[in-house]
């Protein structure tokens, strides 16, 4: 992850809440979250939940596995199951589910209820989106239309000094039909049993060519149960563009290997248009030069830099870096692809002529 901002994680506020820590994950276990949603540090969530408000306040440790949850109130719900990614929350009926997930290019808090009036409400949502020490946060609200079927719209957004917020067309209600199967379903019941309706607000955060997308999604199945997901996306993906002398100079890339060993890749951009490797530190890599740019992996290619040059028509350059880390727990290195996040383009991109490239270890 490139960034030439200090990073602060999130930290829990001294809240009279009931914190759920976790135990950090030793050396060792894999971590499973990218550095973009690494660098966060968590988020924290206000869910409008049978008509009382619960916050939810989620920490990662460095390497991005859930190391903490405080609820507020704390008597709302109980600890049921936890991992390095993923804790799971259950009131005493088990009618009332919340569950929080780290997970590759996601962070998500998510809550589940009987029916759709047990999640109507507004709430709020923050995080130090690109790690630069500075919250951003968010207001929603939760509702139905005429017949029914859930609504969804951010109310105020506050990004931090220096990033930029877009709001994307809002996805409206929406009635999704059951799968269907070989055998046809005579009874009606099982037929509406997988009927549903959604609605989704989506919106990106933008900085220093960076990009990362809020969602905040309702769903209602069939037989009425209904949830409400809040999830942070990101891409360790970045795209800058200007002229080669406003791209020019001194880059860095960081991220963490599956043992948690902080590590780190250093290159700059020549008065050439070429993208130059100038070492890594950390642990031993191998670099590989192509055209205009590079490979330079770690971890047997679990954790991995792809960069390079752009030039377009006008004479002006895109200056592309795609990362790979918290690939691990996979059979397959390349499970994730670079700059891997979940959703549509994953960010899988392969450099042209590889054939001419060489690989150094250093």
């Amino acid at each position: 992850m490139i960034n030439h901002a200090t990073r602060v994680p999130l930290r829990l506020s001294a809240l009279g809440v009931a914190a759920f820590l976790l135990a950090v994950a030793p050396a060792g276990v894999a971590a499973t979250t990218n550095a973009p949603i690494a660098q966060t540090g968590g988020m924290t969530a206000t869910l409008p939940l049978l008509g009382t408000p619960l916050t939810v306040a989620v920490t990662l440790d460095a390497v991005g596995n859930v190391s903490g949850v405080a609820l507020d109130p704390s008597s709302a719900l109980s600890k049921t199951k936890s991992g390095d990614d993923f804790v799971k929350f259950t009131n005493t009926d088990g009618s009332v589910k919340v569950s929080v997930k780290a997970l590759g290019g996601q962070l998500s808090i998510k809550a589940k209820a009987k029916q759709l009036s047990d999640l109507l409400g507004s709430g709020r949502w923050s995080a130090d989106v690109f790690g630069t020490g500075h919250d951003s946060s968010a207001t929603y609200t939760v509702g139905k239309d005429a017949s029914g079927n859930p609504t969804v719209a951010f109310g105020t957004v506050d990004p931090a000094s220096g990033i930029t917020w877009k709001l994307l067309k809002p996805v409206a209600a929406a009635t999704v039909a059951p799968a269907t199967s070989g055998k046809a379903k005579t009874d009606k019941a099982e037929a509406d049993k997988g009927k549903g309706a959604h609605a989704t607000a989506i919106g990106t955060f933008s900085w220093q060519g960076f990009t990362k997308t809020l969602t905040v999604a309702v769903n209602v199945n069939g037989s009425g149960a209904a949830s409400l997901s809040i999830t942070l996306t990101g891409r360790d993906a970045q795209k800058l563009s200007g002229t080669l002398a406003s791209l020019a100079g001194a880059r860095t890339w960081s991220a963490h290997l599956c043992d948690g060993t902080p590590v780190s890749v250093r290159y700059h951009v020549a008065a050439d248009g070429t993208v130059v490797y100038d070492g890594a530190t950390g642990a031993k890599a191998t670099e590989k030069a192509f055209g205009d740019g590079f490979f330079a992996w770690f971890d047997k290619n679990r954790v991995a830099l792809a960069t390079m040059l752009v030039k377009h028509d006008d004479g002006t350059y895109s200056l592309l870096a795609f990362g790979r880390s918290g690939n691990c727990g996979h059979k397959s290195p390349g499970f994730f692809g670079f700059g891997h996040g979940h959703g549509p383009g994953h960010g899988q991109w392969s450099p042209p002529d590889k054939s001419k490239s060489k690989s150094t270890s250093h």
